[in-house]
């Protein structure tokens, strides 16, 4: 079984080679905004198509196909919040399972200041109960950040928040999100917010999702 040495914002690296980038996923247009107007929107929820993984061949990187009868880590919905204090991501799997190479949840920030981050959670056979990682688009550098997460398997969900100052102090937050699971064929991906089984070639970005007025 393949395990992974290193995890970065764009490459993922098995084994001591590096695969082929793999594009994010690309947050649907149609997000439901709660709230009167956008300024006061304190959290969006996008639900996502079933069945739409797509299968990445190891060996033969332009081997996409999709996968319509892969349940496991297929996305089903996803909530991005931004109170006043936190900003958090919560994710509704059609399943989640302590099987195989393991899987990571991917999770991309810019904000109105220019700040960019990437976070992940990710589990596999060392940490059913998953790990954080946040780090620096720029150089790739680790940020230190009270993250709190939480992997529910018989709810099947994912849920990881952290404080807002550690992407500085930000009026509003857009976000990327997408899940892997790894195999010993490959891997299979869910565009989190795409309703197509495909890997995107032009990342589209959520809506601002703007700090709400309190807690």
């Amino acid at each position: 079984m393949r395990t992974p040495t290193r995890i970065s914002n764009a490459f993922i690296k098995w084994d001591g080679r590096l695969t082929r980038p793999l594009v994010v996923a690309a947050l649907a247009a149609g997000l439901v905004v709660a709230g009167s107007s956008a300024v006061q929107a304190q959290s969006i929820t996008d639900p996502d198509t079933a069945r739409d993984m797509v299968r990445i061949d190891w060996e033969i990187e332009d081997d996409v196909r999709p996968a319509p009868k892969q349940v496991r880590n297929d996305v089903l919905r996803t909530t991005l919040t931004h109170s006043a204090t936190r900003i958090s991501i919560r994710v509704k799997y059609a399943e989640l399972r302590r099987l195989g190479g393991g899987y990571t949840q991917y999770m991309q920030m810019v904000t109105n200041e220019g700040v960019r981050r990437g976070l992940e959670v990710s589990a596999d056979q060392s940490r059913w109960a998953g790990r954080t990682y946040l780090w620096r688009e720029r150089d790739g550098g680790r940020v230190r950040c009270a993250i709190r997460h939480s992997i529910d398997y018989t709810r099947n969900v994912i849920a990881v928040s952290f404080p807002r100052q550690c992407v500085g102090s930000p009026r509003w937050v857009k976000f990327r999100v997408w899940a892997n699971r790894y195999e010993n064929t490959g891997i299979y991906q869910d565009d989190a917010l795409r309703d197509e089984a495909r890997v995107a070639s032009n990342p589209v970005q959520s809506r601002r999702v703007y700090r709400a007025s309190s807690v």
